[in-house]
């Protein structure tokens, strides 16, 4: 079983396009592989009234993959601030628990996971008076390299640098970056 961690340099820098071509790639050429992110807010409701992970409908589309998407990300939330702010806000907070056991449950399935991160690597995903954790500590435990995304505009060298040099600080090993050129 093969698990690679897409960080970013921030939000919105392309960690979900890049996400969904690895993922396509590996689709075409018969693997069998998955989509995970522990939690991603900013979606939209849909008729029904649930919400629609955008960033996981977005893989799967382009990816091909036939993974269901109730199964790629165990906490989905509206409000568009960091998760452990959007599962305070909402009253759902995020146990490591649950992510263990969605994460687990792929990785026995699937040969391939792609793990997406919520923002950059300091992300929190649960933070209060009992508990807390953060992307990192997941990428951590759960002995994950990395592929950095980076948007290629002012202040990239800095923050790919300071990211860089926070990976190697965690001994979170950094297998590659992949900068997103915006035109316009």
């Amino acid at each position: 079983m093969k698990q690679l961690m897409i960080i970013g340099t921030d939000t919105d820098v392309g960690k979900t396009y890049v996400s969904g071509l690895i993922l396509k790639k590996l689709h075409e050429n018969g693997k069998k592989a998955a989509y995970f992110k522990a939690a991603m807010s900013g979606n939209v409701h849909l008729t029904d009234g649930s919400l629609l992970p955008g960033d996981a409908d977005f893989v799967k589309t382009i990816s091909g993959i036939s993974q269901p998407l109730a199964d790629m990300c165990p906490y989905v939330y509206e409000t568009a601030v960091s998760p452990h702010l959007a599962a305070k806000i909402e009253g759902n907070p995020i146990e490591w628990e649950k992510i263990q056991e969605t994460y687990d449950t792929l990785c026995g399935t699937y040969d391939f996971v792609t793990v997406e991160g919520s923002g950059g690597i300091l992300c929190p995903l649960h933070h209060d008076e009992t508990a807390s954790f953060s992307l990192a500590d997941f990428v951590k435990s759960q002995h994950l390299s990395c592929l950095l995304v980076a948007d290629a505009g002012l202040g990239t060298l800095n923050h790919v640098g300071l990211t860089a040099a926070y990976l190697k600080n965690q001994n979170i090993p950094l297998q590659g970056r992949s900068e997103e050129r915006r035109v316009g």
